[in-house]
């Protein structure tokens, strides 16, 4: 896919408004700890789930709180934080060292550290009260125009080594980092005490479920924590520095960018005015998107369009900007297609694998009835029955949904075969809808 970013990082201003979505925290249900005009800095707390006051979402940057948007029935859909002026994007702090793991996880919990954790099934933040069976720490991503990992840690090789050490101590589990094979992973390799692992082939090797698929399986009743290698990095400087920071490198992608690189900024920036310079965003007082650019938080797989409050979701290293389809083709079929792509050789541009395409949002076809094709098994990493799965999760058969191996697969898993699904169903949709019927029932 064209617009990779190339490898030089453009630093902002931790300054202008910054928006906090409730929704990044999957299946988090938010109570504030804030009102509009408070006061906030780096680690105050914004909100906590009803469930567990214990985990709470907090501040990434000094400044106030300016609005709360709240959507139907009152669903708080971002919190507006404003900074002004010249701030700093890290804050020094004085605890005492932690000695065992109840203490640095009340440490990671107090400062909004914990929520970087995510656990499978369900990808949720992890029980506090519950110990994994292992750690993952994918330390690739194969995902177009995925960001670079080895050039987004360069430096920071003691912070992942340290928060490694820390992911020891807390889960009591083996730690699995998870390496492209052939790749530089010097700054991943010399980790001590951990379990490595090299994958390689196309997407998804990089996902984690594919790399838990096959070190690691998970059955009813265990739960597996994974993090990202930078998220590693954070935690492990706040331990040896004492400094907390939400400070991310992102990767501005796609077709639509004109100058593709990385750019360090706090979580949940604004990016309107970073848009609006690489000319695919207006700003007119509102951040609005142009009619026929989409952006997208993420990759185009799995990530999520940005609204009218545009930032980077919590777990995303990636914006990606793709021009919108839906335009009809004269005779459009009929056409050779050197420039189109498709998995089987219905186009000609299957005799030039290495093209690079400039994808847009297009179906090419409509939404069909849901058809019987083993299409699914050719883009599927899992040891798995992918259609038998998707039509149990279609219909909610939990019974069947367990022993089809609903546990070891999460939406983003079926996100190629959403792209190569003939019916252009869509499968991540399914998955989720049917995680959510399993999870209330469990």
């Amino acid at each position: 896919m064209a617009g990779a970013a190339t490898p030089k990082v453009a630093e902002t201003s931790a300054q202008g408004l910054f928006f906090i979505h409730p929704s990044d925290f999957k299946w988090f249900t938010p109570r504030l700890c804030v009102n509009e005009g408070d006061s906030v800095e780096i680690g105050s707390p914004l909100f906590h789930d009803k469930k567990d006051e214990r985990l709470r979402i907090v501040s990434p940057v000094n400044g106030i709180v300016k609005q709360i948007v709240r959507g139907e029935k009152r669903v708080i859909r971002a919190i507006v934080l404003e900074a002004a002026g010249e701030i700093p994007t890290c804050r020094q702090l004085d605890f005492p060292e932690p000695q065992q793991a109840e203490d640095y996880k009340a440490l990671m919990l107090q400062y909004g550290l914990w929520p970087m954790l995510r656990q499978r099934p369900f990808s949720t933040i992890p029980d506090t009260d519950v110990l994994p069976k292992a750690v993952f720490i994918s330390c690739f991503d194969s995902a177009p125009l995925a960001p670079d990992y080895t050039f987004m840690m360069q430096g920071r090789g003691e912070d992942f080594r340290s928060g490694a050490r820390v992911l020891q101590t807390l889960a009591q589990a083996p730690v699995h980092l998870c390496m492209r094979e052939g790749a530089d992973n010097a700054v991943f390799e010399y980790v001590p005490d951990v379990e490595k692992h090299y994958f390689s082939g196309p997407h998804p090797a990089g996902n984690v479920g594919t790399q838990i698929h096959r070190i690691a399986p998970i059955q009813k009743g265990e739960t597996v924590w994974y993090i990202n290698p930078e998220d590693v990095a954070i935690i492990g400087c706040f331990f040896r520095s004492h400094e907390l920071s939400f400070e991310r490198t992102v990767a501005m992608t796609g077709p639509c960018v004109q100058n593709p690189q990385y750019v360090r900024m706090p979580y949940g920036a604004d990016l309107s005015g970073l848009l609006d310079d690489m000319g695919i965003v207006e700003t007119h007082g509102r951040a609005s998107l142009q009619g026929n650019i989409r952006c997208i938080s993420g990759n185009i797989l799995t990530g999520t369009t940005l609204d009218e409050w545009p930032s980077v979701r919590f777990h995303d290293r990636q914006i990606t900007a793709i021009e919108e389809g839906g335009k009809r083709e004269f005779i459009g079929w009929l056409l050779p297609g050197f420039k189109k792509w498709s998995l089987s050789h219905t186009f000609l541009s299957w005799l030039t694998p290495k093209r690079i395409y400039r994808f847009d949002t297009s179906l090419h076809g409509g939404r069909r009835t849901f058809m019987m094709t083993d299409v699914y098994e050719k883009v599927f990493p899992f040891e798995l029955l992918p259609l038998q799965l998707l039509k149990a999760c279609a219909i909610k058969d939990l019974e069947q949904m367990e022993a089809l191996g609903i546990y070891e697969v999460d939406p983003e898993d079926f996100a190629l075969c959403e792209v190569v699904c003939p019916s252009k169903t869509e499968c991540q949709k399914i998955v989720e809808d049917a995680m959510r019927a399993l999870r209330a029932e469990n």
